[in-house]
């Protein structure tokens, strides 16, 4: 069977979907097409295979991936249209929409270098004018920042890759979705925020509790030292794949062989799994998802063990937070000058 090639993260087919694990074909389904739309580089508007197409090229049920595209459109990943099909709802790589604000700037920003050019003023002098003069205004107000992870210690190392781009007086809070859902102290943290950062494939999840809060989700790719790692095993290398959560174990397999190609044989589990041990006890390697962090006390004397980490992906923080947080700090300090001026 031909993989489907409208998923471009890796490949999709028959052997995508584990049946000889004990956990539905329609979650592990789920998991995987939320993590390719998630954490992929499909434009938005991509077209995906039809249902019937996508279910003969993993050998399931059409009614499963039915299920699963309708579960997809309820979380935001995908948009439904009669008569059409599936398509993405998200850019993961979109630079600057046009409705974002610094775009309202560009013409004006034409114009001042057109004049500059006029009067014989130089690029690099207008900078200097420009930078003179914004040190000159009033100070800006730090934002009040909310980050909503799910694990308190990633989603701690998440935010100090992310206070890279902040400003000196910008705020960060951590709330994990556990929080969000049982206190309510942690909602109105949320709701009292200038914003809340968050997963992209947990953004309609995220919305749903706190919905009167301004929301952003980011985009998240595997790290640098994760990336490594993996080109570095051994061809040889037999590797224990364990996941936290049951939805994402169809995920493990080909994220690692997206980076460590030359490695056949891979073993996916989960962290709960009856057989974990015995799992792990005949495998050389053992590769852990976030989350899944007890399953590193498992390991033997000797035996390589890692997690499979995400971070930030530094083009949406530079393309779209950034340029976002520009705009919640230009809104803040009109307002504060308002509010004097009413005084």
């Amino acid at each position: 069977m031909v993989s489907t090639p409208m998923f471009n993260m890796f490949p999709l087919d028959a052997t995508s979907i584990d049946k000889s694990l004990p956990v539905p074909v329609s979650t592990q389904l789920h998991g995987l097409l939320s993590y390719i739309l998630s954490h992929g580089d499909m434009a938005y508007g991509t077209k995906l295979p039809s249902v019937r197409q996508l279910a003969a090229d993993l050998s399931i049920a059409p009614m499963t991936v039915s299920q699963v595209y309708q579960d997809l459109r309820d979380a935001g990943l995908i948009e439904m249209k009669r008569g059409l099909g599936a398509f993405t709802a998200r850019d993961p790589n979109v630079r600057l929409r046009e409705d974002q604000p610094i775009n309202a700037l560009r013409a004006d920003i034409d114009a001042l270098l057109g004049k500059a050019e006029h009067l014989g003023v130089s690029p690099m002098a207008l900078v200097s004018m420009v930078t003179a003069q914004v040190q000159m205004r009033k100070p800006r107000s730090g934002l009040e920042i909310v980050f909503v992870g799910i694990f308190p210690g990633p989603t701690r190392d998440y935010v100090e890759e992310i206070k890279n781009v902040l400003a000196a007086d910008d705020t960060v809070r951590i709330v994990t979705l556990e929080q969000l859902k049982t206190s309510e102290e942690a909602r109105a943290t949320c709701n009292q925020a200038d914003v809340v950062l968050t997963f992209v494939h947990r953004e309609m999840e995220v919305q749903a509790l706190v919905p009167d809060a301004r929301l952003l989700a980011l985009r998240f790719i595997p790290s640098e030292k994760t990336r490594q790692a993996l080109a570095s095993l051994d061809p040889r290398t037999k590797i224990a794949a364990v996941t936290h959560f049951q939805d994402f174990i169809a995920i493990m397999r080909p994220s690692i062989r997206e980076f460590a190609p030359h490695v056949a044989d891979i073993r996916v589990t989960w962290s709960s799994a009856p057989d974990l041990s015995e799992t792990i006890a005949v495998c050389d390697v053992v590769i852990y998802a976030t989350g899944a962090d007890e399953v590193a006390g498992l390991a033997r004397p000797g035996q390589r063990c890692f997690e499979y980490r995400h971070s930030p992906d530094l083009g949406a923080l530079e393309n779209v937070l950034v340029p976002y947080l520009a705009h919640l700090r230009r809104s803040k300090s009109d307002d504060g000058r308002k509010g004097q001026a009413a005084a």
